[in-house]
């Protein structure tokens, strides 16, 4: 999977070249952004002892960034069928990392990462099931026996998958459908985390006193005519000159009950048992901001996030988030290289 990911990274960067002479290596997942802005992570005082780790104490406040992107590794025109995500990247920290220990050139001292999505779960069960879906999607198709080949692989992959595949076109024709702004949209972290010493978590950060997207039945009637109609909205948002408040995000955890290893295993498993609970852990807070000035357009395109960039308390469950870890990395020290960064 490492690997698939280094060569996603490269054929994205040559048929960038094509076009534009002076196009970099990109992310092989969530490569366009709308956007990073400044940020404040505030913990809420009363917060249960419950739920107090090293990282959640009442009332600390973290400087962060957050980075707002679409789905795939390549730039494309909004209004095709993609993912929405959310990077949050926590400032201040004085206990290194499990990155920071694994791979030390990798990161900054004094950070913490968060990585989600606009979709709840994963649509893949495992690696098992990804590396296949992975594996029929970089397959070569230049020639017409290879094409051929192609369609046999993906009507068995359907054929042992139909789950898979109908949530991997549910999270995109979802994002597409009812996100028309960055800011409005919720965002969740698709594969389990441990929180504390026992519990089994899934992150959900969603907008505080602002209605979330939805669709309705004029959605399609009022298609946005712009290609980067996200980032448009939340420049629109964010102008300085507008009067209003700071944009916030409520932080919360899906506490899983009773999780066991399939919890853990499974990033594709729904968690709507009866006893299963959401904890408000604190508020993101963006001020108004100019955000596409050039040189945080520069921090915003080199900027790393890793799942893995985290307290041993916080800590990716699964094997998708093991995968993660070699796939991060692998897709960081390709991109670093070509842009000779």
């Amino acid at each position: 999977m490492a690997l698939l990911a280094a060569q996603m990274v490269i054929d994205n960067y040559c048929a960038a070249k094509i076009s534009d002479r002076s196009a970099s290596a990109m992310r092989d997942q969530h490569a366009k952004s709308h956007g990073c802005v400044d940020a404040q992570f505030i913990v809420r005082d009363d917060l249960p002892v419950e739920f107090t780790t090293e990282l959640f104490r009442p009332g600390v406040r973290y400087q962060a960034i957050v980075r707002f992107s679409n789905g795939v590794g390549r730039q494309q025109s909004d209004r095709k069928l993609d993912a929405r995500g959310m990077s949050i990247k926590l400032h201040g920290l004085d206990k290194p990392t499990l990155l920071r220990t694994l791979a030390p050139g990798k990161t900054r001292d004094g950070e913490h990462d968060f990585a989600l999505s606009s979709f709840p779960v994963f649509f893949c069960k495992n690696v098992v099931d990804y590396s296949e879906f992975m594996d029929t999607i970089m397959a070569p198709h230049a020639t017409w026996p290879e094409r051929f080949r192609l369609v046999t692989r993906w009507f068995a992959f359907i054929a042992r998958y139909p789950r898979q595949l109908f949530l991997f076109l549910l999270t995109g024709l979802q994002s597409l459908l009812t996100i028309r702004d960055p800011l409005a949209a919720t965002y969740h972290s698709m594969s389990p985390f441990l929180f504390g010493e026992d519990n089994v978590v899934r992150y959900v950060v969603e907008p505080a006193g602002r209605r979330s997207n939805s669709f309705r039945w004029w959605t399609p009637f009022s298609w946005p005519k712009s290609e980067n109609f996200l980032q448009d909205a939340m420049v629109s948002d964010l102008d300085p000159a507008r009067p209003g408040d700071d944009v916030v995000f409520d932080f919360s955890i899906r506490v899983r009950h009773s999780a066991n290893s399939d919890d853990a295993e499974d990033a594709s498993r729904w968690w709507t048992a009866p006893l299963d609970r959401t904890v408000r852990l604190g508020h993101i807070a963006i001020p108004r901001q100019k955000f596409l000035m050039p040189n945080r357009l520069y921090d915003c395109q080199h900027m790393t996030f890793n799942p893995w960039n985290c307290l041993p308390q916080h800590r990716p469950l699964g094997s998708v988030n093991r995968m993660r870890l070699a796939v991060y990395l692998a897709s960081l020290q390709v991109r670093q290289k070509l842009n000779m960064v």
